[in-house]
């Protein structure tokens, strides 16, 4: 794998499968037989240029063409505007393998794409557990308003992971408008059964999303619980886990089984 100072090794291919999403692919020029790709999509706020994003993605690409692709952010539609972008993309993929953090996981478990493969999610936005009683939910996000004019104070470093950077929290969304709460609430209340090669990453003190969405939707044995952060690849816990979830990728849940037993030797 090329260090920082050989990235220009590597060809960045931006794609937009629609007006407002981007993905670029990160390939280092190996033959198309040799490698696997990976679809990862990345939560909401996330960016490439983000140094954090960027260790991970050069991980991935150790074994995989890595296909990253950034959701628009302030939207009023996840089916429309998030998960037919990527089901469009997906069928001029073949077979692949598919990675969801966040948002990301909200968005590829509802992706119908025949050449899918495994599924990873990190930390995925299965549920939310906001401090408002259902009544006000529910009558604050019936409002026909789509500008983002409902703040979060829950997007820093502490809630992000130890090593979130500066740039990536100045940048990342400080408001949601009630029709993007609307549209993501409807997503997770019609989430589709999960899927057998499904696995999980995540911890059970996120402070972003509710962890316990992830346990209602897998069993225990395709979960692998860490100490950190909502984003794995910004908490120290990478170091070990980010080849747990290579091996999960290529096989199953059943990398979560041996990637641990590894580190319990």
């Amino acid at each position: 794998m090329p260090d920082d100072g050989d990235r220009g090794e590597w060809s960045f291919q931006p794609v937009r499968p629609s007006q407002d999403m981007q993905i670029r692919v990160y390939d280092d020029g190996r033959d198309a037989g040799d490698v696997r790709d990976c679809l990862f999509v990345l939560g909401w706020g996330n960016r490439c240029r983000h140094d954090n994003v960027q260790w991970f993605v050069d991980r991935l690409a150790e074994r995989y063409r890595v296909h990253v692709a950034e959701l628009p952010t302030h939207i009023t539609d996840v089916e429309r505007e998030w998960v037919a972008p990527l089901e469009r993309y997906a069928a001029d993929l073949g077979r692949f393998d598919l990675l969801g953090h966040s948002a990301g996981g909200l968005a590829t478990a509802h992706l119908d794409a025949g050449g899918a493969g495994n599924r990873v999610y990190l930390s995925p936005w299965w549920g939310s557990d906001f401090p408002l009683p259902d009544a006000v939910f529910r009558a604050l996000t019936s409002l026909p308003i789509s500008t983002p004019l409902l703040p979060f104070d829950d997007l820093g470093a502490e809630a992000l992971g130890e090593l979130a950077t500066d740039r990536q929290v100045e940048e990342g969304p400080t408001a949601a408008s009630p029709a993007f709460l609307r549209t993501v609430d409807r997503a997770q209340r019609r989430l589709p059964p999960a899927r057998k090669d499904a696995a999980a990453l995540c911890t059970l003190t996120d402070a972003i999303v509710d962890p316990r969405a992830v346990g209602h939707r897998l069993p225990a044995d395709r979960i692998r619980l860490y100490d950190g952060g909502h984003e794995l690849f910004s908490s120290p816990a990478r170091e070990t886990l980010t080849e747990t979830v290579l091996d999960s990728l290529q096989a199953g849940p059943a990398g979560l089984l041996d990637s641990g037993s590894r580190e319990a030797t």
